[in-house]
């Protein structure tokens, strides 16, 4: 709670912003300020209903915003140790766009597995 000329620590951006300085950068969706994952892994580990959606937004750990690779496989672990709090929505909008990258590399083999984890059928 000090001021802004004050602090004596940067906030703990996302690796690709770590060399920006002490500025924190805002989500324009919901006006959160971006995190690195790792923040957001603790976070998780001291509250086990942390807003999974800050964790696995894919500019905690990237610049591109349409990269699922990492959230994608960090959400298939987090399920194995029984996090299930995250939307329905936000699963659908995970794996959908996980597959049509891959699908658009050329790996539709793979987007086809990628959909297979997909909770609603419909």
């Amino acid at each position: 709670n000090t001021p802004e000329c004050e602090k004596y620590a940067c906030c703990p951006l996302p690796p690709y912003l770590e060399d920006s300085g002490c500025v924190i950068e805002e989500d324009d969706n919901a006006g959160r300020p971006l995190r690195d994952v790792c923040f957001h892994l603790l976070k998780l580990y001291s509250d086990r209903h942390y807003d999974l959606d800050q964790l696995l937004d894919p500019r905690s750990v990237t610049s591109d915003p349409l990269d699922y690779r990492l959230s994608w496989h960090l959400w298939e672990v987090l399920r194995a140790l029984n996090y299930t709090h995250l939307f329905k929505q936000s699963q659908g909008v995970l794996n959908a766009s996980y597959a049509a990258q891959l699908e658009s590399e050329g790996l539709w083999e793979w987007a086809v597995f990628i959909l297979l984890h997909e909770p609603d059928t419909q």
